[in-house]
């Protein structure tokens, strides 16, 4: 796996990709909508951010995962090489300081 560079993510989904800068709180939350809406739409993401990738999965059903930062409901799920099988929702996960549990 490569590293992206500081300040950019790269989404990719069925058919297709994208790059979007995260170099600030609007970007940030531009790429949270963006993620969210590939998920609802594709039922699954991956978002590449610095070195950690993050596999993002829609959440259905009533056995929600709960967040391991938060500890919210994640109705969109994230789960990360060397978290161990934890579970973050969207937000948590695509911070900058997120550190595995």
């Amino acid at each position: 796996m490569n590293a992206m560079a500081k300040g950019m993510a790269h989404i990719s989904f069925t058919g297709g990709s994208m790059f979007l800068p995260v170099r600030n709180l609007y970007d940030r939350q531009l790429l949270l909508e963006h993620v969210g809406e590939r998920v609802r739409a594709k039922g699954q993401v991956q978002v590449l951010m610095g070195d950690r990738l993050w596999m993002v999965h829609r959440n259905r059903g009533p056995g929600a995962a709960h967040c391991a930062s938060c500890g919210l409901a994640a109705t969109t799920a994230c789960y990360s090489r060397g978290c161990e099988g934890a579970c973050y929702c969207v937000a948590c996960a695509l911070e900058d300081d997120v550190e595995p549990v």
